[in-house]
């Protein structure tokens, strides 16, 4: 027997390197396993699986709806065509609004967020700014979840928008990322998912050499003082413009700011600078 050992770790090391590897053991060694999941073998559809566990369907299983919806990938960038593109979009923008299982929701979410389409990023705008509160009724657009779910899924929508890279998206997360604090009396859970919300904002806009978004990382300098946006908002600066900039508050409050001499050149980065001096 020992001398199959070789073999056996060999193999476990092969499942391990392989995507879904999580998957295969959480189906292996589930009480309800299912063989075709564990190894792709037989897999049905992803669209089938939605049809038949539809959200409020008696005995739909949301897990299944959930993993489902993690392989629609984008039509358009795999092949596709345009009608598959529209059904995918309109299933995952659904999803992402309107489920009652939070992890279809986030599954949703993060499926948008490798989507190319201007449509994902605007669904995941629209998901960002979903009213907090019970729906009156069914289907209706809003998040009727817990507040830790409910912030959750507004912040893994801004992540998403991030990784869309889409243009148009630099506005809304310029929004986000220049929105006021809560008020003083605001508890420490509000505190903190608001903060979370405008670190990722922030982070994002050091992917867009727009003179728009650099113009709001110099307003959460002039203006922020947590540290931790503070350095996010540094650092995304530093991305966006290819230049270093000054890390302390006071430096901040002068009215022309200069980044930082280096003996370097920063080429185009080096034109931006007459955006902050006019």
């Amino acid at each position: 027997m020992t001398r199959y050992w070789p073999h056996i770790v060999g193999l476990m090391c092969l499942l391990a390197s392989v995507p879904g590897c999580a998957t295969f053991w959480d189906e292996a060694l589930s009480t309800e396993r299912d063989w075709a999941y564990a190894t792709g073998i037989g897999k049905p559809d992803p669209l089938i699986v939605i049809r038949n566990n539809a959200d409020g369907m008696p005995n739909a299983d949301g897990l299944r709806r959930s993993q489902a919806f993690a392989e629609l990938r984008e039509p358009a960038t795999h092949g596709g065509n345009a009608k598959d593109q529209e059904t995918y979009l309109k299933l995952l923008h659904i999803a992402a609004t309107t489920d009652t299982e939070p992890i279809c929701r986030l599954t949703a979410i993060r499926a948008l967020g490798k989507y190319r389409d201007p449509q994902a990023a605007r669904i995941l705008e629209e998901v960002y700014q979903l009213p907090v509160r019970k729906p009156k009724m069914a289907g209706e657009k809003v998040l009727p979840f817990t507040n830790e779910f409910n912030s959750t899924i507004r912040k893994e929508a801004i992540v998403a928008l991030e990784t869309t890279r889409d243009q148009e998206a630099r506005r809304f997360l310029i929004n986000v990322a220049r929105q006021p604090g809560p008020p003083a009396e605001a508890d420490l859970e509000d505190r903190k998912q608001t903060q979370d919300e405008r670190l990722v904002a922030v982070r994002a806009l050091g992917k867009y050499r727009d003179p728009e978004c650099v113009n709001a990382l110099f307003y959460v300098m002039k203006t922020e003082k947590d540290i931790a946006l503070r350095d996010c908002a540094l650092q995304s600066l530093h991305e966006s413009t290819g230049k270093r900039w000054p890390a302390s508050y006071d430096a901040w409050q002068r009215e022309n700011v200069q980044p930082i001499p280096t003996d370097g050149s920063n080429g185009f980065i080096q034109r931006v600078g007459g955006w902050f001096t006019k």
